[in-house]
């Protein structure tokens, strides 16, 4: 589950006292007396921060590019905390006035990443934690917008979009045989790959469905989870700064990326998903990589010398799908 991923921008580094003099407008004179960088994201910065006094931690965000970021992330914290477990802003700023970027205050949400549960459960604990991230998925999924785009800062779609087979073809044309990608994938891959568009890409014209709040980064790295007596429950979901309103396979295929056909996890994730309202089509599957081969072949388009290992694994998941589907 990208191990070993390079990161595409350095993380902001920052020793306490720059930590301090960026959060103590806000602080009413409380005292950041320690910080922890907190792992996992390939773009954003995280802090964990104890205040002198406070028992309670937070986490300082640090985002990357203008606003827009910051702004899009608290309004669906908004949109979607009565029913999707998130983190509350407490506090946001975008003036870029006391640091060089966006940053905010959250609340620390208790768990473990999805991931670790992955290493260290036993299969009742990957069962509990399917159904919990299934239901989940199914609350994020009952937002829906007119029409499918990416958000403004108010979840206004700015920049609407659609992707009909021809679309699709048109765009994996591009990514194979006129971008990077193809040049990552090899030439005989490459090859197999379009084979395969062209035989299952009309299915992407074959349906039509209201667009979804989609996450787009919906895997084991965003999904924190906390124990109970009887399992293992979504305690927060994070880092929404890819969502955007499109088809709902995106985010069952990112959930579903590396794992096995008919897992364990796999068969509670759906279950847990159509039990609570989320709809899928007979060959949701087939539907999902098809979303996900466009995310993947994306992926690579934005890729270097200086990232072999994200290069070498989204090979594999693309080998892997054109051989199995």
């Amino acid at each position: 589950m990208k191990e070993g991923w390079e990161r595409t921008e350095l993380p902001t580094s920052l020793d306490l006292k720059q930590i301090n003099q960026i959060i103590e407008p806000v602080l009413s004179g409380k005292v950041v007396v320690a910080a922890e960088r907190l792992g996992g994201g390939f773009s954003n910065s995280n802090y964990k921060v104890h205040l002198e006094g406070s028992v309670n931690p937070y986490v300082l965000r640090l985002f990357r590019g203008e606003g827009e970021i910051a702004d899009k992330e608290l309004a669906i914290s908004k949109l979607v905390i009565e029913t999707v477990p998130v983190a509350d802003y407490i506090y946001i700023d975008t003036s870029c006035d006391t640091f060089d970027k966006s940053w905010a205050i959250l609340e620390w949400k208790e768990g473990i990443l999805l991931r670790d549960v992955f290493k260290i459960g036993i299969i009742e604990d990957i069962g509990s934690a399917a159904a919990s991230v299934g239901k989940t998925l199914a609350n994020i999924h009952s937002y829906t917008f007119p029409q499918s785009g990416f958000f403004d800062k108010n979840l206004n779609i700015s920049q609407p979009f659609s992707m009909d087979s021809e679309q699709f073809l048109s765009l994996m044309e591009q990514s194979l045989f006129h971008s990077p990608s193809g040049k990552w994938l090899g030439e005989e891959l490459a090859k197999e790959l379009w084979f395969f568009c062209q035989t299952h890409g009309s299915l992407l014209s074959e349906y039509e469905e209201t667009p979804v709040l989609v996450h787009s980064d919906f895997n084991g790295l965003n999904i924190l989870m906390q124990q109970s007596p009887t399992g293992y429950a979504v305690s927060a979901v994070l880092d929404w700064e890819f969502a955007f309103s499109w088809r709902r396979y995106a985010d069952i295929a990112n959930m579903l990326r590396y794992e096995e056909d008919g897992s364990i996890f796999e068969q509670h994730f759906i279950q847990a998903y159509q039990d609570h309202g989320g709809i899928l089509e007979g060959n949701w599957k087939l539907l999902s990589k098809l979303e996900d081969l466009v995310s993947l072949c994306d992926i690579l388009n934005h890729s270097t010398m200086d990232t072999p290992n994200r290069i070498r694994d989204v090979r594999r998941l693309i080998a892997k799908t054109v051989k199995n589907y």
